[in-house]
């Protein structure tokens, strides 16, 4: 009777949030599922058509040109973003470090904004001639900086919105690494000292193999952030110029909303579900292989 009444209060308790799962997760990715397989258009009454939308997209360019996109900020952004979440990390757990606590509030700031706010703010830093950018680099007499087209090259626009994503989300990491690193044993790292070794291997030799598995966790939540991320790019680029910055999100909200290729929007949604579960999955395997 005691457990039936637990095992009760535990579902009241949870029910919440299994309903939300179950209405805001599960029931549209099993719509997205079967839409993938219809010619479906907003409005319109779905007609099946088997795998026509996932062999049409395998042949777009279009859409393997998004996919390289995606790919290409995540790197720019994902890599960059560890090697500094791993040092400040690292900085705030060391004891000689004065007012870790107040850092460590600050380095939230960036997480709790909203990224149409920031965006705009972006928009101002990265504007060449009259942004901030331009505007410390006169100063400075840095001219050739002045006028860089940050958002409207090609080539720098990816790399301006991962300067964007890096500033959002390495406070994110930083938190989860320091956690890492303080659930280390400190007596471990006492007899590593005490036995002579130094700074680096402790780091390398204890602390680095106890973090790998928040590390991976870290490494799989931000690629799969910063794959799925609509509003950094909409909000600098739109997907622009060329077609450089036109990810998979902006891909499938264009089709979705401005073409009306709902279907197909759908099998390209299913798609990115599939590699990015693929993706960490892999990670999870590589991480318990090497335990």
């Amino acid at each position: 009777m005691r457990n039936r009444r637990q095992a009760a209060t535990g579902l009241a308790f949870t029910s919440p949030a299994i309903l939300a799962f179950l209405v805001f997760w599960l029931a549209p990715v099993a719509l997205t599922l079967t839409y993938s397989f219809a010619n479906w258009r907003l409005g319109s009454d779905p007609a099946f058509i088997g795998a026509g939308n996932y062999l049409d997209l395998l042949r777009d360019p279009l859409f393997l040109k998004a996919a390289g996109a995606s790919l290409r900020i995540a790197a720019y952004a994902v890599i960059p973003s560890l090697i500094l979440a791993m040092l400040l990390a690292i900085s705030l757990a060391d004891p000689r470090i004065r007012a870790g606590r107040a850092w460590r509030v600050l380095f939230m700031i960036p997480v709790v904004t909203d990224w149409v706010a920031t965006g705009l703010v972006w928009q101002l830093i990265l504007l060449p001639n009259q942004g901030v950018i331009a505007s410390v680099a006169q100063s400075l007499g840095l001219d050739f900086l002045v006028r860089v087209p940050w958002t409207s090259d090609a080539t720098l626009a990816p790399i301006a919105i991962a300067l964007f994503i890096i500033w959002k989300q390495t406070s994110l990491s930083t938190i989860f690494l320091y956690a890492a690193i303080r659930s280390v044993p400190g007596d471990v790292v006492e007899a590593a000292h005490v036995d002579g070794a130094t700074g680096w291997q402790v780091f390398w030799r204890i602390k680095w193999p106890l973090m790998r598995p928040i590390t991976v966790f870290v490494v799989v939540l931000s690629f799969i952030t910063t794959l799925g991320l609509f509003e950094p790019v909409y909000m600098l680029t739109g997907g622009g110029p060329a077609n450089a910055t036109r990810t998979l999100p902006i891909f499938l909200y264009e089709n979705f909303f401005t073409y009306a290729r709902s279907g197909y929007a759908s099998a390209a949604g299913v798609l990115f579900l599939v590699g990015s579960l693929v993706f960490a999955v892999v990670c999870s395997r590589i991480m318990k292989e090497e335990s």
